[in-house]
């Protein structure tokens, strides 16, 4: 009898492993370089941002060139202002002291954080950079990790290698998690730099964007903001649609807008 008992509770919970039904839900993710508020008319004025990222309404937003109490942003923590202005949790990530106060980068998320690394990465010797590196709960049964990038711009031969060892020192922590990833951000590379193609030989989709694809609207026009993710065996994603938003003024970089399914 008890053996009969003790097959029936293994093939019930073997059905139930089974036959668990899929989930999905809906991931909105936005990347944007603000350049710390200035717009190409010069004009300082960091509600400008605020009011495009709230318009948008991402679930996790990646924000590269962000102050924090330095002079010439007027000595405001950006990342907490944007926070509160867009109703997220803001996250910054240091580089280094600039104008008596830090320069960096952001994350604002409106989803549950389970928790947050700010990664120093190597070879940034023109500009220390780091990674925001955050575990998050898009439901009770799923997280994920997103990262936040703003690799070296330098160019040339030295640039490259800078960012690609960045790029390995990023993949290395990411690797110890094990579980899904979406990377975004300004990369300061194109596709087909190789920078990007490390990450493709690491798993990762590059989600690409059409003919409209360059996102750095300075004096030479570039793709360099980019969204790659990396399944897991338990989490898929899916991209639904991309899209660089025609902002001309407020930055020197488009907003990048990423809708993705998230299977799990």
């Amino acid at each position: 009898m008890k053996r009969i008992v003790y097959i029936l509770s293994c093939f019930i919970v073997f059905s139930s492993c089974k036959f668990k039904q899929e989930q999905s839900i809906d991931l909105k993710i936005m990347s944007y370089n603000i350049r710390h508020g200035k717009g190409l008319d010069t004009i300082l004025d960091l509600s400008r941002a605020a009011a495009l990222i709230k318009s948008q309404a991402p679930d996790l937003c990646g924000l590269q060139e962000v102050d924090q109490y330095c002079l010439r942003s007027e000595s405001v923590n950006q990342t907490e202002y944007l926070a509160k202005e867009t109703n997220m949790e803001g996250t910054f990530g240091k580089f280094m002291d600039y104008q008596n106060g830090e320069y960096g980068l952001a994350t604002l998320s409106a989803k549950p954080l389970v928790s947050t690394k700010v990664l120093q990465l190597p070879d940034g010797k023109h500009e220390p950079r780091s990674s925001i590196i955050q575990e998050v709960a898009l439901s009770k049964d799923c997280n994920i990790v997103f990262a936040n990038v703003h690799f070296d711009w330098i160019s040339g031969n030295e640039g490259s290698a800078n960012r690609l060892n960045q790029a390995k020192a990023l993949m290395a922590y990411i690797d110890s998690l094990d579980k899904a990833t979406i990377i975004t951000g300004d990369f300061n590379c194109t596709p087909d730099s190789p920078t990007m193609q490390y990450f493709a030989e690491q798993g990762f989709v590059f989600v690409e964007k059409g003919d409209d694809n360059l996102s750095f609207q300075g004096e030479d026009t570039a793709e360099i903001d980019h969204l790659i993710y990396r399944n897991s065996e338990l989490v898929k994603f899916k991209t639904k649609s991309i899209q660089l938003l025609n902002e001309p003024i407020i930055s020197d970089h488009r907003p990048l807008i990423v809708d993705l399914e998230v299977v799990f």
